[in-house]
């Protein structure tokens, strides 16, 4: 792995955003991204987290904890409330992988 050169897991995060804005408005509800671009400046947050198996069933190989990430983006909740979920984004952290798949709230 030292041969590979990396995102910083800041950097991770500001690409998942990228990403995000990229495709939000043809992937996510009406109501979701209109929610998003309301209150996105606030509430919004990315966190990266280990990918769970159903990343690797999707993808029919075995992903490697150190390499790849999920990249979770949403709302923080309000009043109590749970946090939205609105993408879940998969990345390599070796920057010239063009790995990157997405699951979107509600689909």
């Amino acid at each position: 792995m030292q041969d590979l050169e990396l995102w910083t897991l800041d950097e991770l995060c500001d690409h998942a955003f990228d990403i995000f804005e990229e495709l939000a408005s043809e992937n996510l509800s009406a109501e979701d991204y209109g929610q998003y671009q309301q209150h996105y400046e606030n509430r919004g947050y990315v966190d990266l987290v280990i990918p769970n198996g159903d990343w690797a069933d999707m993808m029919m190989q075995d992903l490697e904890p150190e390499l790849h990430f999920e990249a979770q983006i949403g709302l923080t909740g309000e009043a109590g409330e749970a946090d939205i979920v609105l993408a879940r984004i998969l990345l390599s952290r070796e920057k010239y992988e063009s790995l990157c798949h997405a699951q979107w709230r509600g689909q």
